[in-house]
């Protein structure tokens, strides 16, 4: 019966891992009747419709606000080194006279003050858009109706009878759609965070040897020439560029997630092992072990949640951050060539 039920659900893939359980009755008519006319009911099926609607509205709020950071951050950088563009471009107008000069440094000018504005654009559109608590809240909508989902399947039709049992189908259905489904998530994304947070750490170091390069070796060529010391403007490209790197990881928290969806990843895999405990106990008839089991990987996946949410608040210190990034850039940018 157990294997039954197992063919009658069928196999997670291993790259499957978007929930969309509208059309799930359809699916497993033929072979599990009796769960596809829980699916059917009115109350589960409102259940499936939040989920896909908030999910879907969570795709497309974190997509906005993530767009809008990125521009923000882009634009800031950009500025940043316009800005040291134009301070090295000093050295080279006493030897080449102001009338040649002149033209890049307006040009130069002018393009780092558009960047500069495109970034307080989007960074206002971030702030009083709301667009961080715009996303936080669908998702928060979606998981909990997710959860609310499988929760009240596990409970629905204890009096039905069907074969195989309908406790068994709608065991291996919270296998297949939630947990399975939950762990090639978790592995892949796991996957993901890790490499983009290297790309990240290898982006900063970078920016840090810039910064470190470009102060010593003004340093030094200065003690020959003075106007040389310009070329330190060149660390502000070091330091630009380490405030997008920052700025990055604290908006993706690639490196966070990373190591929190491998600790849920791990909870998970321990609870997939005892599936066959779970099984035998629902094939006994113990409605009780069907919703304890449902209940423990909720509760892995709402710990995940919550620890996601508590990661906001240094996405919020990170607008704040590019706030007075380009606050400062743009102030180094109205100094009159020569100033100090």
């Amino acid at each position: 019966m157990i294997a039954r039920a197992v063919e009658a659900i069928g196999e997670n893939r291993a790259d499957d891992y978007i929930l969309a359980p509208k059309g799930h009755a359809e699916e497993v008519a033929d072979k599990a009747s009796a769960l596809a006319s829980l699916l059917r009911s009115t109350q589960i099926g409102t259940f499936a419709q939040q989920y896909q609607r908030h999910d879907s509205e969570a795709g497309t709020a974190q997509k906005r606000f993530k767009d809008a950071m990125m521009r923000a951050n882009g634009a800031v950088l950009t500025t940043g080194v316009l800005g040291a563009l134009i301070m090295v471009a000093g050295i080279f107008e006493p030897r080449l006279g102001e009338v040649i000069m002149r033209p890049p440094l307006l040009v130069l000018g002018l393009a780092a003050l558009v960047t500069g504005a495109l970034a307080s654009m989007w960074l206002f559109r971030v702030r009083e858009g709301q667009l961080l608590d715009e996303w936080m809240t669908e998702r928060a909508h979606a998981e909990s109706a997710r959860l609310a989902y499988f929760a009240t399947l596990a409970k629905s039709g204890k009096e039905q009878s069907s074969d195989p049992p309908l406790g068994l189908l709608k065991l291996e259905y919270f296998r297949r759609y939630l947990l399975d489904m939950q762990i090639a998530y978790y592995r892949e994304r796991r996957r993901q965070h890790r490499k983009a947070a290297d790309r990240t750490l290898a982006m900063g170091g970078f920016a840090a040897a810039l910064a470190a390069v470009a102060s010593g070796s003004a340093g030094v060529v200065a003690s020959f020439e003075a106007p040389w010391a310009a070329l330190a403007a060149v660390g502000v490209v070091g330091t630009a560029l380490a405030a997008f790197a920052a700025t990055r990881e604290a908006v993706n928290q690639n490196r966070r997630n990373a190591e929190r969806y491998g600790r849920t990843l791990s909870a998970l895999e321990i609870l997939r092992g005892r599936l066959d405990d779970v099984r035998g106990g629902v094939l006994a008839g113990s409605q009780e072990v069907l919703e304890e089991y449902v209940a423990a990987v909720h509760e892995q996946l709402s710990l995940e949640h919550r620890e996601w949410l508590s990661g906001a608040e240094s996405t919020r210190s990170a607008i704040g951050r590019m706030d007075e990034t380009l606050a400062a850039l743009q102030k180094d940018g109205a100094k009159p060539q020569g100033a100090g």
